[in-house]
């Protein structure tokens, strides 16, 4: 892991020795794994955005093509969103009952997406696809799916990569 000349990446190193020893992979999401880019050219811990940009942990400055994995399109600290944010934190959040901004973006995207009848929130693209999977599943009346590209950790998706292990045949057999 040999930097690009004149950046440093000591407090880098640093945090990714303390990661192997307690984080698997180094990383909570193997898309943002060391493995997934150019060492020594990519960052491997951020610690702040704004715009289009990135700082990692030894403060070196990036453009992020990754976009925080495609949400972050308005980009980093976007004062609209801080401000909404910091709004709705002061009012509370994760509330046990449902909240009138989910009848408010609901009602949105429904008008800006022409064929969307309703909306379902989910708390990940992970458990978002997987309620796509049953509501497919429970529509058509089949229990095998088709797949392609990446969608999320569960097992009917992971059961078609290298990463099998551990995910039973049966499952795998209806991807």
């Amino acid at each position: 892991m040999e930097p690009i000349p004149g950046r440093s990446l000591a407090r880098s190193r640093e945090y990714f020795a303390r990661a192997r020893k307690v984080i698997p992979s180094c990383t909570q999401t193997f898309s943002k794994g060391h493995t997934q880019f150019v060492q020594g050219v990519a960052p491997i811990f951020l610690e702040r955005g704004r715009g289009s940009h990135v700082w990692d942990v030894d403060g070196n400055e990036y453009i992020d093509y990754v976009m925080a994995l495609c949400p972050i399109v308005l980009g980093y600290d976007d004062p609209d969103v801080v401000a909404a944010v910091q709004k709705q934190l002061a009012d509370g959040v994760t509330f046990s009952l449902a909240h009138p901004l989910e009848v408010e973006v609901a009602e949105t995207l429904t008008k800006v997406v022409p064929c969307a009848e309703m909306v379902r929130f989910g708390k990940n693209g992970s458990d978002a696809t997987s309620g796509a999977v049953r509501a497919a599943r429970a529509h058509t009346g089949r229990d095998v799916i088709a797949c392609c590209g990446y969608h999320g950790w569960q097992d009917w998706y992971i059961g078609t990569t290298t990463r099998s292990r551990g995910v039973p045949a049966s499952v795998r057999e209806l991807t």
